[in-house]
């Protein structure tokens, strides 16, 4: 048989986003703290971008901080850990470009050609950047792909890099406990080999869990409002948008430089993103008004499940995008202000039909609150409650439950009762 080199031409279809695109989804993932910060930036550095901050901005953070408890957003988060690191200035500015570009999961959904193209810098300066990303908390943050995401975390766990990527290209080789070959072939002893398919089996397949570490925003970007017989409506906070505004004279400046056509077209880029981010908001609210009009009228009593997939179906958005839409935001009901992902929740079976995990999330604190001081109950006894009230649900989800409400175990509730 007779290897040849040949050269052959195929036509492929795939989807890409636009710069303009990537433009408009980094704007649209960013909290409103977040938002009017950067437009701050982006108008020192571009002559042709009028930013006008709202004048009453310092009164919304006033209100949000009374009625939100204060928290780190992931993205506060990862500017924390990265400015703590060795890295020079170029590096973390790399590294903050790609966080604004992360999912809600903590993914890179992005290839660093894409981005650099976005931004109109070198991939090599993306690279460092994507470097420094990577190593910090929660594991796996800054993945771009499922493999990478697990070898990072077991290279979190104490396995080089390159035997991390190793293993994992080996996965299968593991699942079936085949430890000898692979021990063999990477030169590693069989015991460090079960380890780590140990871990792998019980690694989460993204780096950010869901409600693990929720964002806490704290300034309403919409408001719901009764408006007598008109019933509920819903508009953007007009304290926290500010007027963005392209300079009148980027016509002539079209005639000049290159360097000043490009000013001239990010300018025009950040103001059109600017505005589909608040239209997309305005989509959002408006489908949570009409979906859960019960939440609004009764008192938040109840929610109807609803999961993202679904909601972004109906809003005929890509699930990412609706992700990147309420990630960080909140919108203000009354006294109240709620995060955005609150609305949206997966159905669990219920005796009169499907019941949404927020309604299974209240019922758990209620029950909780009701305990005899000296008989707290436990995960278990919480699932058999709930069962016996036509929920069917399993231990595992109870316990999970508890922990993002913040609820500590029965055994740590009754070392904290007071004896009498």
């Amino acid at each position: 048989m007779t290897l040849a080199p040949r050269a052959d031409l195929r036509q492929q279809t795939r989807l890409a986003l636009t710069p303009g695109m990537r433009t408009s989804l980094a704007w649209l993932r960013m909290p409103a703290e977040d938002m009017l910060e950067a437009l701050e930036r982006e108008a020192a550095d571009n002559p042709f971008l009028r930013v006008r901050r709202p004048e009453a901005t310092g009164e919304a953070y006033d209100v949000a901080l009374d009625r939100t408890a204060a928290g780190e957003t992931l993205l506060e988060s990862l500017a924390r850990q990265l400015s703590t690191l060795r890295i020079d200035s170029e590096t973390r500015r790399a590294a903050l470009v790609l966080v604004t570009e992360l999912r809600e999961d903590g993914y890179l959904d992005a290839t660093l050609a894409e981005v650099a193209a976005d931004y109109g810098v070198e991939e090599t300066w993306l690279e460092p950047g994507l470097a420094a990303l990577q190593t910090c908390d929660p594991p796996g943050i800054g993945a771009r792909d499922l493999a990478e995401c697990l070898a990072l975390k077991l290279h979190d766990r104490g396995f080089s890099l390159e035997e991390a990527r190793a293993l994992v290209g080996a996965i299968d080789a593991l699942a079936e406990e085949r430890f000898a070959p692979v021990a063999r072939r990477l030169g590693l002893p069989p015991q460090r080999i079960a380890e780590a398919a140990r871990l792998l089996r019980g690694f989460s397949p993204v780096p950010v869990e869901a409600g693990a570490a929720p964002a806490v925003p704290r300034l309403p970007e919409l408001v719901v409002e009764q408006r007598g017989r008109e019933g509920l409506a819903v508009r953007l906070n007009d304290a926290l948008f500010p007027d963005v505004a392209v300079s009148d004279d980027l016509r002539r400046a079209r005639e000049g430089s290159a360097e000043i056509a490009a000013l001239g077209r990010r300018a025009e880029a950040v103001a059109q993103a600017v505005q589909a981010r608040g239209a997309t908001l305005l989509r959002i609210g408006r489908h949570l008004v009409a979906r859960q009009s019960a939440y609004f009228l009764e008192g938040q009593a109840s929610l109807v499940p609803e999961s993202r997939a679904e909601a972004a179906q109906a809003l005929a958005l890509h699930p990412s995008t609706l992700g990147r839409a309420i990630a960080g935001k909140a919108l203000q009901a009354g006294a109240a202000i709620v995060p955005l992902d609150t609305f949206f929740t997966r159905a669990l079976p219920g005796a009169h039909g499907p019941v949404s995990a927020f309604d299974v999330q209240r019922r758990i604190r209620e029950l909780v609150q009701a305990e005899p001081p000296d008989a707290p109950l436990s995960d278990e006894g919480l699932r058999q409650i709930l069962r016996s009230e036509g929920v069917d649900i399993a231990r595992r989800t109870v316990a999970k439950y508890r922990k993002w409400l913040n609820i500590a175990s029965s055994f740590s509730r009754r070392r904290q009762r007071p004896r009498s």
